[in-house]
């Protein structure tokens, strides 16, 4: 009796050892599932966040890159008057609203165009310059690089008088004028801005070109002094004793003048008559 229930203990042990270790494995498998789906769920939130890291760097990075426009700035040549002040304001805003940029400086803008100072703007030197203009721009290439600079424009816009107003563009990098002019009561709106963009553009890009690279030096020739030809002998003998010689000539040449002097002294001259007395 003892021995069959032993066994029976035995049997009904062993499906329940089973059932237990059933349930340990599901709950293992079932972790596991957990921690699969935590880590998947991190790695995408990652991913994600990289991503948009990228795409702000990106965003920053082309902000940074953008190009700026390029920057005028309008100046009159000559006297003045209050046409060609009005028509250089009147150009000023057709730039700006189109793209271009300008001074940010009222004061510096009307000092460009010749405006009297109403106040003590520190901008008489500019307006000293700016007097100083000719008639012939081409004349005064320096001073209008000095106005550029002042200003930290890329193209001068300068406005003068040839009977009528007359535009033309100055590179202050390069310090010279572009080819062609235009007429300003002979051109539209959309005329003189072509024709102003276009070289601006260019002078800005003057700017950002690399400097030119410096010539290369090549090896430095030297030339060989010259090596003092052989003299002979009697060529030094000569150098050293001409004053001699010089001197034994003039003597020669005076005692040869004195004897021929001294021979016409003595040649005889006319017979003289002999005059003596008691003699007839």
């Amino acid at each position: 009796m003892r021995c069959l229930f032993m066994v029976a203990v035995l049997l009904l042990a062993g499906p329940v050892a089973e059932a237990g270790a059933d349930a340990g494995t599901g709950s293992g498998s079932g972790a596991e599932s957990d921690a699969d789906t935590a880590t998947a769920t991190d790695t995408d939130t990652d991913a994600d966040t990289a991503t948009a890291t990228a795409t702000a760097t990106a965003t920053d990075t082309d902000t940074d890159t953008a190009k700026p426009s390029p920057k005028i700035a309008v100046v009159v040549a000559g006297d003045p008057d209050d046409t060609l002040r009005q028509t250089a304001a009147f150009i000023e805003r057709e730039a700006t609203l189109s793209g271009l940029r300008v001074p940010t400086d009222p004061a510096l803008r009307a000092a460009m165009r010749g405006e009297p100072a109403t106040e003590a703007d520190g901008l008489e030197g500019l307006r000293a310059i700016r007097r100083g203009l000719g008639f012939d721009p081409r004349k005064d290439l320096g001073s209008y690089k000095r106005i550029g600079i002042i200003a930290g424009a890329d193209a001068l816009l300068v406005v003068h008088r040839e009977g009528a107003i007359v535009l033309e563009v100055f590179d202050v990098s390069a310090a010279r004028f572009y080819e062609g002019a235009l007429s300003f009561d002979d051109s539209s709106a959309a005329q003189r801005l072509k024709f102003i963009e276009s070289r601006a553009a260019q002078a800005q890009l003057r700017w950002s070109e690399p400097p030119p690279p410096p010539p290369k030096s090549g090896p430095v020739k030297v030339n060989d002094p010259k090596q003092p030809a052989d003299e002979s002998r009697a060529k030094r003998r000569i150098k050293k004793a001409w004053p001699y010689l010089v001197a034994g000539a003039l003597l020669a040449a005076g005692v040869t003048y004195l004897i021929i002097d001294r021979r016409r002294t003595n040649e005889p001259g006319p017979p003289l008559l002999r005059f003596r007395p008691g003699e007839e």
